[in-house]
Order: C-alpha cells, then structure tokens, then sequence
C-alpha cells in the first residue's frame, strides 16, 4: 500500500489529478506476485481508510487532500 500511495504523491495525484488503476497494476507486476487481486485489493482497503478516491466509474483513484499528512508519514 506504501508503494502505491507513493507512486500517487510523485505524480502529484492529489484532488483533481488521477491515475488509472490498470496503469497501477502494470506498474507493480515487477514488484508483486500474482499482482492483479493483490494490488486491486490493496486500493480498495486504500478507498476504504479513506487514503484515496474513485473518478470515472472506479477507472482511475486521486489522493485524499484531507489526509495529507497521514499520507506522507505512509508514503515515506
């Protein structure tokens, strides 16, 4: 979940700018086996703390601007 959040923060997704999920998942084959469930299930539990939000229909996930700071403490 680290990785994703700070994937996020380098690309300044906070708000308005967004990441597409697959463009996620791609990214973190290297990283994580059997990639696809694991990462999607890691941004759900992410929406659910409240750490990210869905744009265009759960295509793509922004960074919470209310929680910045908890952000940065995990992302680091």
């Amino acid at each position: 979940m680290a990785d994703i959040l700070n994937r996020l923060v380098t690309s300044g997704c906070w708000g308005k700018g967004h990441q597409d999920v697959d463009q996620i998942v791609n990214w973190m084959k290297s990283y994580v086996k059997q990639d696809g469930p694991r990462v999607k299930k890691a941004i759900r539990q992410l929406s659910q703390e409240r750490f990210i939000g869905y744009k265009n229909n759960k295509r793509s996930i922004y960074l919470n601007k209310n929680y910045r700071t908890e952000i940065n403490a995990l992302s680091l």
